[in-house]
């Protein structure tokens, strides 16, 4: 990693993001989930404008103005605010919409007529409040769109609570409901009154550092309200009110859903990150238990999408068989840098070609992978051996994953893998404990012993061991093991950079990512306990003690976001995504890890993902602003990694067909429910109007089928014209089963 000694001049100057309230486009819950839908005065198909999926457009191809929405509840709710999210085309956004509400479904109360306006594409117009009268149907009045073209939109929510709830279990008939040392006003949580709010106050957490005036903490700790049952229960679905916008800072951002027979003994149902950041009050989110909430987003067809840019616009020819892909890209061409990426870089495209071909098997997809190999081996001097060991440790990993996917490339590439180590292992001395130099420049830049060139040398030596058998590699594995177990980790078991750099407020998320990805090797190989141990134990301090992700999704420390840091988070990534498919963890483990990680990639296809070109913002909350913004190749390659990682998950049987979460836990009977509030929108207090359960008969939770999704498509523009897969990058449209996606 060339650019390393630079870092600490770039960290100073972004240090923005840690206070910035991470937005999602779509809520998991709306009432229209709750409701049967028509259209009135025109035909179409609505179920798009309703799914939850923004790359589903509804379209209409001409706008009178007297086109109807007909939404008939199953019972009587408060409207609190609606959004919507504009989709493709500026020219074809909805600008003005009527809503009415009626009793009976005959006679309609007018509510309010909205100028609406939008920041950009798939961006999403929050409106908050609405009147104090329950009412069983909503009208929706299509009054204008911005131009004579038609309209499109690519979703509609409406926010709010019932009336009154008489399926909401946890009641004072059916048990007691306490909380933890600091909560106050218990009761309002169950009192059926969405107005009214339990409390905890300045709940306990710690401070894990402050870089440069950036103060980080581990989360809320010990602030939780629990329902005891008078006898075991099962739940089916939860749901908790918000407070008004005045409180906003206090509402809860992440949380836990725990379930226990005995009070000690604690199991997950349920895990949320990032959530309930909408700017409407006292509204009420819903979640689902037993089949967890469906992303509804097809993660295969994102990777896809991304990845077409990176060959259409990143790709260029080095030779009549060899590619590279260069630095970055912008929308105007006088800002690229057109020359090549990098080595390393290089090498995780490699990776991201093994991702695709494993998952769609096309040999088409070898082709590409072997000509970006013969790229970067001209570029580098017509050989893979390099300066820079931990270059040459990437290069390795992805050709031996290259090996394992494919019986061609395992005879091409084996012969060279084995090549690059033997050249890496030159990189060791015994110069203070041990370890492998950075770079060959020994005496140099290349003094320091980082983390980045032993913890990949440690995973690769134990994957050539269980390729060959030869205990050499596994001598190896178990010296770099060793010697970073010794040199290079602080008392709390974050690595370090360098053994050196005893700088705790100074770490990197691909150093952490392959220190555990080595542990699992070497605890596929030994079945020592105590590898998975130190694993977990450091997972769970970077996933759940916010050290990576403080508000829920992750962020790379310091904000080291761009250049090279752009493919650390992939990096973590793809070895937490290892561990979660080894089938090594506890049931606990596999849960919490593999919820946190499909909750990365809704954040970054909802909130980060820019529908028009596919590429991705480094920060995961945070909408691309295309117009100004270059984007690194780096940054791509990790959405990449996430979008690939979460579609394995499906594939392995961890997540459901439609991306969500099977949990072993839920439908069982337990006594006690405890939710675990571990962070708020931007307070150490927490304030909530109110937290129910369902049950089997009376969730009120609408159970939306979708169809397994296939890989047979057909693109078309927007014109409705048949295009190819790989045509040059413009909005038109691809319908796959029915439904139409934005390309």
């Amino acid at each position: 990693m060339k650019k390393r000694l630079a870092f600490l001049s770039f960290i100073i100057c972004h240090l923005a993001f840690s206070n910035v309230a991470a937005q999602k486009t779509l809520a998991d819950y709306s009432i229209t989930d709750d409701c049967s839908f028509e259209a009135v005065g025109f035909d179409a198909d609505l179920s798009s404008l309703f799914d939850k999926n923004d790359l589903t457009v509804f379209t209409l191809p001409q706008l009178s103005g007297s086109e109807e929405i007909i939404l008939k509840a199953r019972r009587p709710y408060v409207m609190k605010g609606f959004s919507v999210v504009s989709a493709d085309n500026a020219n074809r956004d909805l600008k003005q919409l009527q809503l009415l509400g009626s009793t009976d479904g005959e006679t309609w109360q007018n509510i309010r007529s909205y100028n609406l306006s939008y920041t950009g594409r798939f961006r999403e117009r929050q409106v908050n409040g609405g009147p104090s009268t329950a009412f069983t149907a909503f009208k929706l009045v299509l009054k204008s769109a911005s131009g004579s073209e038609g309209l499109r939109i690519a979703e509609f929510q409406l926010f709010g609570h019932p009336q009154t709830d008489g399926e909401n279990m946890a009641t004072t008939q059916n048990g007691t409901i306490t909380g933890s040392a600091k909560a106050s006003s218990i009761s309002n949580l169950i009192d059926n009154d969405p107005k009214t709010m339990a409390q905890i106050q300045n709940a306990d957490r710690q401070m894990i550092d402050n870089f440069n005036g950036e103060t980080r903490y581990n989360g809320l700790q010990n602030a939780w309200f629990q329902y005891e049952f008078n006898e075991p229960t099962v739940i089916t679905g939860y749901a908790i009110g918000m407070t008004s916008s005045a409180q906003r800072d206090q509402r809860p951002n992440c949380w836990e859903l725990l379930a226990s027979n005995d009070g000690e003994q604690w199991v997950t149902l349920d895990v949320q990150h990032n959530a309930a950041s909408m700017a409407v009050d006292n509204y009420e989110q819903r979640y689902t238990i037993a089949s967890s909430w469906a992303a509804r987003v097809d993660y295969a067809y994102v990777a896809d999408r991304m990845m077409d840019f990176c060959e259409q616009q990143l790709e260029r020819n080095q030779s009549t068989n060899g590619t590279y892909w260069i630095c970055d890209w912008a929308v105007d061409p006088q800002k690229r840098n057109e020359d090549w990426g990098g080595y390393w870089w290089a090498a995780h495209g490699v990776d991201n070609y093994v991702d695709l071909y494993n998952r769609t098997q096309q040999p088409a997809v070898l082709t590409k992978l072997t000509h970006l190999v013969n790229g970067t081996r001209i570029r580098n001097g017509n050989t893979l051996i390099n300066h820079f060991y931990d270059d040459m440790e990437w290069m390795a990993l992805a050709l031996l994953r290259a090996c394992d996917a494919n019986a061609t490339l395992n005879r091409q590439y084996m012969t060279q893998v084995k090549t690059l180590f033997n050249d890496i292992v030159k990189g060791w001395d015994d110069v203070d404990g041990g370890g492998i130099h950075w770079n060959k420049n020994i005496n140099g830049d290349g003094a320091t012993k980082n983390a980045c060139s032993n913890c990949p040398a440690m995973i690769l030596a134990a994957r050539l061991y269980q390729h060959t058998q030869d205990q050499k590699y596994l001598d190896w594995a178990l010296r770099i093991y060793e010697y970073m177990r010794d040199h290079c980790r602080f008392p709390d078991g974050v690595m370090k950079d360098t053994p050196q750099n005893n700088n705790h407020e100074v770490t990197f998320s691909y150093n952490q990512g392959t220190w555990v990805g080595g542990l699992l090797e070497l605890y596929r190989i030994t079945g020592e306990e105590h590898y998975r141990q130190t694993a977990t134990d450091l997972m769970d301090l970077l996933l759940f003690g916010k050290w990576y992700s403080p508000k829920g999704i992750m962020n790379e420390r310091q904000n080291y976001n761009q250049d090279d840091g752009g493919l650390f988070k992939g990096i973590f990534i793809r070895y937490l995504a290892q561990w979660i498919l080894s089938g090594k963890l506890d049931t606990e483990h596999q849960v919490r890890y593999t919820k946190w990680l499909l909750e990365q990639a809704r954040s970054a296809e909802l909130a980060a993902l820019d529908k028009t070109w596919f590429i991705v913002n480094p920060y995961w909350t945070q909408q691309y602003n295309i117009n100004n913004d270059v984007h690194d190749t780096s940054r791509q390659q990790t959405g990449l990694m996430l979008m690939e990682a979460v579609d394995e998950l499906r594939r392995a049987g961890l997540l459901t067909d439609d991306y969500g979460l099977i949990n072993p836990n839920a439908g069982k009977p337990y006594r006690y429910y405890r939710l675990v509030i571990t962070e708020t929108q931007n307070s150490g207090s927490i304030m909530l109007g109110a937290w129910k359960l369902f049950g089997h008969e009376t969730n009120g939770i609408k159970d939306h089928q979708h169809k397994t999704i296939n890989s047979s498509r057909s693109a078309y523009d927007l014109l409705g014209r048949p295009v190819s897969h790989h045509s040059p990058l413009t909005s038109h449209l691809l319908i796959n089963n029915g439904k139409k996606y934005i390309r």
